[in-house]
């Protein structure tokens, strides 16, 4: 335990990643309540808003309120502020419909304001919040950035947990068992190893039709990405079983009889658990950036579902927009900020376990 608090003292990094890597997810539950609008919620005159938070007025005083804005070249999407016109961001407004944990129907979102706003079709709806800014349709870039974390941090979780399975099972069988079975699986794994694995994953994905539904294409780019990166794993798995199966326990274990399974689970995976941490921390930031590659390529998920991919695709694709709009570039600080948290927890947790690991010496 001392070992630990030194550690974390000395990689203060490490504790900061772990705190944005459990916001984050833990905002996945109830993404439903902290924003304000859904993610195809439209605000057809307000297209490309940069973001109008502010924290002081004189009429208002302190506190965050917006400022409303009036575009004044509708060419470029360019606006101009109107002095005096503050309104105040209130907590827990009413606004639209949403049901929390599949279960709660509700209509309280956590902010919001109480300020009427008429659209060009003549709906009413309470003056808009954009904390991030808007795309190019008028949509919430910030309620967007959030529902796109659910798809995008999810299919992080659910793919290394397939690819581990798979690289458990297999990899386990070649390190226990050896002879021709280890022979054959470590082969098979290695057709997978020659071949790069984003051309192999841009080339499976190639193949099926780009017609699908979000839904269907979420669980196919999870299945592709976690058949494409388990043979890594695997072989790492095999050559450790191989090494664990020689102590003494695993010995007496045969001795008495236990079955080969039970060998398995119970005595040879626990002493291997440090690495498989490790290995799913650094693990999972890979298979985000795959999504969103895919996403990024039109060939992931599309509208009307939402990812950081599809986010980063659809508005920041010229150096252009990324200038006049410099807020769509969000979602790709939000990638770069949850890909960094992983590998420096990552790398946090290899020295940890590292028994040849000399805590006083610092590191990052």
């Amino acid at each position: 335990m001392n070992r630990l608090k030194t550690m974390i003292l000395k990689r203060p990094v490490a504790l900061i990643s772990l705190l944005i890597l459990i916001v984050l997810y833990m905002q996945l539950f109830i993404i439903e309540f902290i924003t304000p609008y859904t993610p195809s919620t439209v605000f057809e005159t307000l297209p490309y808003h940069p973001p109008m938070v502010v924290w002081y007025s004189k009429k208002n005083g302190f506190g965050p309120q917006v400022q409303k804005m009036v575009m004044i070249d509708e060419i470029r999407a360019k606006y101009a502020r109107v002095r005096g016109e503050y309104y105040k961001i209130e907590f827990f407004v009413r606004g639209s419909e949403y049901t929390l944990f599949g279960f709660f129907k509700s209509r309280i979102h956590l902010y919001g304001t109480n300020e009427p706003f008429v659209h060009d079709r003549n709906e009413v709806q309470n003056y808009p919040v954009f904390l991030f800014g808007s795309d190019g349709l008028g949509r919430d870039l910030f309620s967007r950035v959030l529902y796109g974390s659910r798809i995008s941090l999810s299919i992080g979780i659910i793919a290394i947990i397939i690819s581990l399975s798979i690289a458990l099972f297999l990899g386990g069988i070649a390190g226990y068992y050896g002879g021709k079975i280890d022979w054959l699986i470590m082969r098979f794994s290695e057709l997978f190893i020659l071949i790069p694995g984003l051309y192999l994953i841009l080339f499976i994905r190639s193949l099926i039709s780009r017609n699908i539904d979000s839904g269907k294409a979420y669980l196919l780019i999870t299945v592709i990405l976690s058949f494409v990166s388990w043979p890594g794993s695997a072989r790492l798995i095999r050559g450790l079983v191989h090494s664990i199966k020689r102590e003494d326990f695993v010995t007496n274990a045969k001795a008495e009889g236990v079955p080969s399974l039970v060998i398995l689970i119970k005595h040879i995976i626990p002493q291997m658990s440090s690495i498989l941490i490790i290995t799913i921390t650094l693990g999972i930031p890979g298979y985000i950036l795959g999504e969103t590659i895919l996403s990024y390529l039109g060939l992931g998920i599309v509208d009307p579902s939402v990812s950081w991919g599809s986010l980063i695709s659809r508005d920041s694709t010229t150096i252009s927009s990324i200038i006049r709009y410099p807020w769509v570039v969000i979602p790709g600080i939000y990638l770069l900020i949850t890909t960094l948290s992983f590998n420096f927890i990552g790398e946090f947790l290899r020295d940890y376990f590292d028994p040849f690991h000399k805590s006083d010496k610092g590191g990052l």
